[in-house]
């Protein structure tokens, strides 16, 4: 039969979901104003990612490899580094999709190896992964109940959340920070950036964010003596991104990820400084509460009919979890001494989400690195991965986008082999609860074949305890209405045994 398909349910759907890996192989010889390598404390790569654009179903993501050597150098016997930037393109097929979406692109270092062939030349093998997820908006559409009314109808009206809008954006954050009160910063060791979204509000179509930027840099001072400084600044930022769909109203799930970062000292300058160049990129998924009347059963008093059901994912409820706690972990240098920490910090950290009893529990690793020197004043490097879980009371759904940040490590000496290192986390996600409905999509009707029915007036029917007043009229062809009046009853489902009248 003819309907009007005039309830539109918006969904959100992932179309695509892989990972990639790209390979790195590097020769590196030294430039002449480094010294030469004793010995290799650590080789690190960060892939970073500059650009991502969509044509004719092709995605094409450049960006560049970061490789970064620290060693203890054979004339001071001091810290050192090398940095190496190996450009990187890569084209992958996608499927087709929708305008309204967001693409998210995350690298991940697979394995790194450095061997070095003289004092001055390393042979770098490594590989990391890109990994794609492309999540849109999807819309079924349902028939309305009113499309039935010649029909006896079963409704129910249902709550859920509809998605309003899925959007990304892209944006710089330039910051400028003044080191007047460091020493001269003569050499960059390393640096790490964070970023993360503290508040977030949505009016008319826009969303406004409220976040900080975290820069923690490890930097040489003296480049004869080899004496290091750290610098750890929390920038604030503010960003408004377009996101047609998003009111007071909306729930909004937000992901916050740094795409490419550089840091550049300012020595031409006379102010010292140090200046900070991000590419952050934001997507979102907007929720938003309805409610609407649904057709689940339906049948004809004259003719024979078959239904057509249609099977649709509700989502109930979305929740934002975040989670800030502490972990301790004790760390041996085995064979040296630790007679001066001169950092330690987090590189890498994952988390995931697992069931447990109902509720949620996260389990994640997180790598540890510490820079020291020994009594002779030679720098060495440890690195230890901590496994931590964390046990919620929150009741488990489906886990979207969980995120950890390590906030802050710090450490306290417990004797000459042994650190104990202190790790702030900060945990974020999002938690899905929906269901599975099954709504009325069509109803065929058999117009030549006609109910059988009793000739007979009134039916008197002897009823079950726990039967239904709307199986009862379905079987009899009739309208729950007269039973409910004729019987004077007010339940949809019978609680005793009861004989009931039945007309037709």
């Amino acid at each position: 039969m003819e309907l009007e398909n005039n309830i539109k349910i918006c969904y959100r759907d992932t179309l695509m979901n892989q990972a990639v890996e790209e390979p790195v192989d590097v020769d590196i010889t030294l430039p002449d104003y480094c010294p030469d390598i004793e010995k290799i404390l650590k080789c690190t790569l960060t892939p970073q990612i500059f650009s991502r654009n969509i044509s004719g179903g092709i995605l094409e993501i450049e960006g560049a490899s970061v490789i970064k050597v620290m060693y203890v150098d054979s004339i001071c016997k001091a810290l050192r580094t090398s940095q190496q930037v190996v450009p990187f393109t890569r084209a992958i097929n996608i499927k087709d999709f929708p305008e309204s979406h967001y693409l998210d692109t995350t690298t991940a270092v697979e394995y790194i190896n450095c061997r070095a062939l003289s004092p001055r030349r390393l042979v770098i093998k490594g590989a990391f992964s890109i990994k794609v997820e492309l999540t849109a908006k999807q819309t079924t559409m349902v028939p309305s109940s009113n499309s039935f009314s010649s029909f006896q109808r079963k409704c129910c009206k249902k709550k859920y959340l509809d998605i309003t809008a899925v959007t990304e954006e892209t944006f710089n954050i330039n910051e400028t920070i003044s080191v007047e009160n460091k020493p001269p910063i003569e050499s960059v060791v390393k640096s790490i950036v964070k970023i993360c979204v503290n508040e977030h509000k949505s009016i008319d179509d826009k969303i406004m964010l409220k976040g900080e930027i975290n820069l923690r840099m490890l930097y040489l001072s003296d480049l004869e003596k080899g004496e290091t400084q750290c610098i750890d600044y929390m920038l604030p930022f503010t960003q408004i991104i377009s996101c047609v769909g998003a009111d007071d109203d909306t729930i909004n799930n937000i992901i916050c990820s740094l795409l490419s970062y550089d840091v550049k000292t300012n020595k031409d300058s006379e102010e010292k400084s140090v200046m900070l160049e991000a590419r952050v990129n934001v997507s979102v998924v907007c929720y938003k509460e309805r409610e609407q009347e649904f057709l689940t059963d339906a049948y004809s008093r004259d003719f024979s009919c078959d239904l057509k059901n249609k099977s649709v994912q509700m989502i109930n409820s979305v929740r934002e979890i975040k989670r800030n706690f502490i972990r301790k972990m004790d760390i041996s240098s085995n064979d040296k001494a630790f007679a001066k920490i001169i950092d330690a910090y987090n590189e890498t950290s994952s988390v995931s989400a697992k069931d447990d009893g109902g509720n949620i529990t996260f389990m994640g690793k997180a790598g540890l690195c510490v820079i020291a020197c020994d009594k002779e004043g030679i720098p060495f490097y440890i690195e230890r991965t901590m496994d931590f879980t964390d046990k919620t009371d929150e009741s488990y759904g489906n886990v979207i986008s969980p995120c950890i940040n390590v906030n802050s490590v710090s450490y306290r000496i417990k004797d000459e082999n042994t650190i104990e290192l202190r790790v702030e986390f900060n945990l974020s996600a999002f938690v899905l609860n929906g269901e599975t409905n099954s709504f009325v999509e069509d109803v065929i009707v058999y117009e030549d074949k006609r109910v059988d029915k009793n000739n007979s007036a009134l039916t008197l029917y002897f009823a079950e305890k726990g039967e239904s007043l709307w199986d009862i009229a379905k079987r009899y062809y009739t309208d729950e209405m007269y039973i409910r009046e004729d019987n004077e009853l007010d339940e949809d489902v019978l609680q005793d045994k009861e004989m009931l009248i039945i007309r037709r």
